[in-house]
């Protein structure tokens, strides 16, 4: 479950910050949720590591 969510939220994470090149007057914004979606699934993902093995 962790590592989906884990997955999930990189995603998301990297889609927002893909967006910021087009979006230059929310840029700063975006880059800030991109910022903590990917913080998110990098601490779920060291999260589920134990539970994988």
């Amino acid at each position: 479950m962790f590592g989906v969510l884990s997955v999930v939220s990189i995603g998301v994470g990297s889609a927002l910050a893909y967006v910021t090149k087009s979006s230059p007057s929310r840029a700063a914004a975006l880059e800030t949720c991109a910022g903590a979606f990917l913080l998110v699934g990098l601490g779920l993902l060291g999260a589920a590591l134990p539970h994988l093995a």
